[in-house]
């Protein structure tokens, strides 16, 4: 029998057994048993001897079962390998170590980025950004009806359904958690476009708009409509309302005071400026009267902010 705690021990075919706290044999680490109560569950060691491992190991090596599993450990966080030594329904040794790379590894690794939902994963901004600038052109593609597939899915569903082509030919060498937050996502997902989807891409939905006075402002493709948060100043001089897709997309402006405080959105500046602005300069003259305000923003010339 093997200890399970001091006085408990764990028999050969799975049940327990025990002896007095007091009893010599409380602490040994394996027992030979020559003598039980007969009770089922929870039998009495009546007489029996202290055993060393080595003894054990040696005498019955033929009957011990070695059993090697990857499984992710909770305690540590990482996948590591679990090695254990039994005998029937008993465990003899139990040894924890690091995974070894491999395709066991690899496979175990995936799983773990399914079971999470790719969080396992390090996503960087950029990583997230690209996914949301093809989605939005996914979408505007599958919309119209003409090569809804010229653009990947990179739906979440989509990326787990495909993680052994996408992912795990990357994972070949890893071994736990730190490889699979090291991964550069963005480089992954950039590796499924060829050369002529990413230079489209670039033209139907660029990452970033420039402004009239020069300023370059980010586009959150992550919205149901692009949106770009940019100073109503910075647009002084614009009398084309910016669009994404190709001309076919206006993107939503979140006009901005000289404060980064919300003024005002709009999908048509031109009609902003003909409309609202009049009240809008009002307003912001008197807040900021050190800023330049015109009339006509439309023709005004920009100027560069620093």
């Amino acid at each position: 029998v093997r200890r399970s705690q001091p006085g408990q021990f764990q028999l050969r075919t799975g049940s327990g057994a025990f002896v007095p706290p007091n009893d010599p044999l409380a602490n040994e680490r394996f027992v030979v048993a020559a003598d039980l109560d007969g009770k089922r569950d929870q039998a009495r060691i009546r007489i029996g001897a202290a055993l060393d491992t080595a003894e054990l190991l040696d005498a019955l090596a033929d009957q011990i079962e070695r059993r090697e599993a990857l499984v992710w450990d909770k305690q540590r966080d990482d996948l590591v390998q679990r090695v254990e030594m039994r005998l029937g329904g008993m465990l003899l040794e139990e040894t924890v170590r690091a995974a070894p790379p491999g395709a066991d590894t690899v496979a175990a690794l995936v799983e773990r980025v399914r079971s999470t939902r790719l969080a396992a994963l390090g996503w960087s901004d950029r990583a997230a950004a690209l996914r949301a600038r093809v989605a939005f052109l996914w979408r505007e593609s599958g919309s119209s009806g003409d090569g809804a597939d010229t653009w990947p899915d990179w739906s979440d569903a989509t990326l787990l359904r495909t993680l052994d082509d996408w992912l795990a030919p990357y994972l070949i060498g890893a071994t736990g958690r730190a490889d699979l937050e090291r991964l550069d996502t963005e480089m992954l997902l950039s590796a499924q476009l060829d050369w002529d989807a990413s230079v489209r891409l670039s033209e139907l939905a660029p990452p970033s708009l420039t402004t009239a006075s020069g300023r370059t402002v980010s586009i959150d493709y992550s919205r149901d409509i692009p949106t770009a948060r940019v100073r109503v100043q910075d647009l002084f001089g614009t009398k084309v309302h910016p669009c994404v897709a190709g001309g076919q997309v206006p993107l939503a402006l979140e006009l901005l005071s000289p404060a980064d405080r919300p003024v005002q959105i709009t999908r048509d500046l031109p009609g902003f400026w003909a409309g609202t602005w009049a009240d809008v300069r009002k307003d912001m003259a008197g807040r900021y009267p050190k800023h330049q305000w015109p009339l006509d923003p439309a023709n005004a010339n920009p100027k560069r902010l620093k």
